[in-house]
């Protein structure tokens, strides 16, 4: 049984209305106020069970030019639309527009009631189906079927119904695999139920007892009850009309306009990137964007990607958008239909790229997903956010993913999390480090290589620890960088002093070994060279480095050839007197305290001996 939209057009006054009760019994005009003005103000729900026994949703919308809004809410979700035109008066202005709102939003199907049969002889008749056919044929409508018809007599009903019938059988179904979605028509309270919302389910199913979450509110709600065609069920799947028993929620809480979907999948936003078509350009005093049931101002730039109009979209309010989903565009004032357009980027994250557009645009899914990373930069996306993006987890997605990682143009940075980010900016963030750590040996030819942190920060400030460490092995796995202890270098890089450098390096050795044990500390041979003490701390550092000096602590450093003395005394007199005081260093290299404690520090650092209370023993 086919699950199908069918949703009237037509102008008013033209009958829509006293269709649906010929074909169905049931009056769509409910409000006293449609009632006494004769005029359909709000969207009219009912259903049609045909010969083929398919029972299909049926959306009775507004025809009035004042209430455009409300046909709105409700012609995103048709499947098939029954443009009904009047044979005493044929096409005018708001079959027009209502067809062309039916077009931009993808319905691909029509049939086309001309009522009033009853009022028209048949040289008017033939009139008004060649005015319908002449305009058919400038949409996407050209050859569908008209069938004359009285609402009042019931001629030609039946011939309606198979006609109807036979067209249901060429539409293609919603999914029913994807995620729920169900852009909210109407909110009301029901007495011994509660909340009730309707409308259209567009993708997915929703069961009883599920959790829901309306958005952009973000409550939380639970699934107590459904019906679809006024008839309990227990699932209601993608492509019926779908009133759904809200509990944990109140009514007060829920408009038309917003969104049922499942619990923390979907985020809204107020930015998006689609392909548009116009019917005329927009002009610069903003525009109306209608979105399932939802209608938000905002203002619109538009681009031209190959022979595609595409625009990006600001919203003044937020919205629910996902790949795929069909909208209207239309001017703030006056108030005139002035195009539509399909939803490539729900989140877009970075500038307007015509190269993520392209890849959005284009018919292979692994292409389409390849933009979606590309656009989420240095943050990358993980595979939840992908299938949010696109309302669905279908295995399609998930070998889009997995195609991309095995060719390269995607990489997986965190198992855990599913992170992935584009191959083409991994490519430039490597590009990036090599420029950083060649810039640091430029200004640093003294130091050993750039600290991690430091490349890290350089690099792109709060860049992920993930990524960075991705990138950092395929640098060192191709050899282009090393590693060091916590620097990174260039492969082929050696610290290296400057003539000036190697001069003071030669001035500070002989001071330090000509001093013995009791060497100047820093503060005393800046003020000898008077030069500043990074330049010293970078010289010495790098005699450390080549194994000139030993670093005793922060303002002493020892000459080689003296801390190899020193380890060995001290051994040795640990093992004539098999322990040894910070007040012995004076018997045996001769100096204060100011130098027995650093030193004896020094020696437990490395693991030359081991404190044992205020004694030293050698280390095991």
């Amino acid at each position: 049984m086919k699950r199908v939209i069918i949703g009237t057009a037509g102008h008013v006054d033209h009958g829509k209305t006293s269709l649906i009760k010929a074909l169905t019994g049931v009056d769509c005009d409910r409000l006293k106020e449609e009632k006494d003005r004769g005029l359909t103000i709000e969207l009219g729900f009912t259903h049609l069970t045909l010969p083929s026994g398919s029972n299909v949703g049926i959306i009775d919308v507004p025809g009035h030019v004042k209430f455009i809004r409300h046909m709105l809410s409700g012609a995103s979700g048709i499947d098939l639309v029954l443009i009904v035109v009047a044979a005493d008066e044929g096409v005018m202005p708001q079959t027009v527009e209502h067809v062309r709102i039916c077009e931009l939003l993808g319905t691909k199907r029509a049939v086309v009631a001309l009522t009033k049969l009853d009022l028209v002889d048949q040289d008017l008749l033939a009139l008004a189906e060649s005015d319908v056919k002449s305009f058919l044929k400038t949409t996407i409508y050209d050859g569908s079927r008209i069938v004359p018809v009285s609402s009042t007599t019931g001629e030609g009903i039946d011939i309606l119904v198979k006609t109807i019938d036979e067209e249901v059988e060429t539409v293609e179904e919603k999914k029913a695999g994807g995620m729920p979605i169900l852009p909210i028509d109407r909110v009301f309270t029901m007495k011994g139920f509660g909340t009730v919302v309707t409308g259209t389910l567009l993708s997915g199913s929703l069961g009883v007892s599920q959790e829901v979450e309306v958005i952009p509110s973000g409550r939380r709600a639970k699934v107590r009850g459904i019906q679809v065609h006024a008839s309990p069920v227990d699932v209601s799947l993608a492509g019926t009309r779908t009133a759904v028993n809200l509990q944990g929620v109140s009514s007060t809480d829920i408009t038309r306009g917003q969104w049922l979907v499942q619990p923390g999948i979907f985020r809204t936003t107020r930015i998006i990137d689609a392909v548009v078509r116009l019917l005329e350009k927009p002009g610069k005093r903003g525009i109306r964007l209608y979105i399932g049931t939802a209608e938000v101002l905002g203002d619109i730039n538009l681009y031209k990607v190959g022979e595609k109009d595409v625009a990006r979209i600001r919203l003044k309010s937020n919205i629910l958008a996902t790949y795929g989903d069909r909208f209207i565009l239309r001017t703030i004032s006056p108030v005139d239909t002035i195009g539509g357009g399909v939803v490539l980027n729900p989140y877009p994250m970075r500038r307007f790229s015509d190269d993520i557009i392209r890849d959005l645009m284009d018919d292979r899914w692994h292409i389409r997903v390849r933009g979606i990373i590309k656009d989420a930069g240095i943050k990358g996306i993980t595979t939840n956010d992908i299938f949010s993006r696109f309302s669905d987890q279908g295995t399609y997605l998930r070998d889009a993913i997995d195609r991309l990682i095995l060719s390269g143009d995607a990489y997986l940075i965190d198992q855990r999390n599913e992170l992935l980010v584009s191959a083409p900016l991994v490519e430039r963030l490597k590009q990036r480090v090599m420029e950083e750590v060649a810039n640091f040996h430029f200004t640093h030819p003294v130091a050993p290589g750039i600290a991690k942190e430091h490349l890290r920060s350089a690099v792109v400030f709060d860049l992920d620890t993930k990524l960075f460490q991705h990138v950092l092995e395929q640098l060192l796995d191709s050899g282009y960088i090393e590693e060091d202890g916590p620097h990174i270098r260039l492969s082929d890089f050696r610290p290296r002093l400057a003539q000036e450098q190697k001069d003071l390096e030669d001035r500070i050795f002989k001071i330090l070994d000509s001093s013995g044990f009791e060497p100047p500390n820093i503060v005393s041979l800046k003020d000898g060279f008077d030069i500043k003490i990074d330049d010293i701390n970078e010289v010495l550092g790098f005699m450390v480095r080549s194994g000139k000096v030993v670093k005793i602590k922060d303002d002493i450093y020892l000459s080689s050839r003296y801390a190899t003395e020193l380890a060995h005394k001290v051994k040795q007199y640990i093992k004539a007197n098999a322990k040894m005081t910070p007040s012995d260093m004076k018997k045996i290299i001769g100096v204060s305290r100011k130098y027995a404690i650093p030193y004896l520090e020094y020696l437990d650092r490395i693991r030359v001996t081991v404190r044992v209370g205020n004694e030293r023993r050698l280390a095991t």
